[in-house]
């Protein structure tokens, strides 16, 4: 909830912004620089897009986890549809967005509610970054951790 309340509040003052600067620098400047900005939006979702998903299938044919990639496509993502809204806020932002670095600046902030790695309760289960992590650890070692339950069974052998 809080946060459509943050959006809300975000596009009353984009358009407010958008109406005071439009009344400052005429209506032909305002709706060139509103169509030019939502033509570089739709172009970056196209290219960005298809972009992320030939990168992704690359690290995962490669035996690796896209998260990098997913999380860069996204923030371009975001930022091409940030452009296409119509108001000079949410071009700046969409431009902040298009900065090299700003999608490990997403990575980073998405990580911080309590996902990946941290203390053992607050790990999602089946992340990869920790099942990453055990089994580098266990096999550092030869040894699974102190803390790893036995694995009960019984064996059944094959007749031959």
């Amino acid at each position: 909830m809080p946060l459509l309340i943050l959006i809300a509040l975000f596009a009353i003052a984009d358009f407010a912004v958008l109406f005071t600067l439009g009344a400052k620098i005429g209506l032909l400047a305002s709706l060139l620089w509103i169509v030019a900005s939502g033509a570089l939006g739709i172009h970056l979702i196209r290219r960005e897009s298809l972009l992320t998903i030939q990168r992704a299938r690359a690290r995962m044919a490669a035996g690796e986890i896209p998260s990098d990639e997913i999380l860069a496509g996204a923030s371009f993502v975001l930022a091409g549809i940030l452009l296409i809204a119509p108001g000079f806020l949410s071009d700046i932002v969409g431009l902040i967005c298009l900065i090299p670095g700003s999608g490990q600046l997403m990575r980073r902030w998405s990580t911080r509610g309590g996902r990946g790695a941290g203390p053992k309760g607050t790990e999602i289960p089946g992340d990869w970054n920790v099942h990453r992590r055990d089994s580098e650890s266990s096999a550092s070692d030869g040894q699974a951790g102190d803390d790893a339950d036995p694995i009960e069974g019984e064996y059944l052998g094959k007749e031959r």
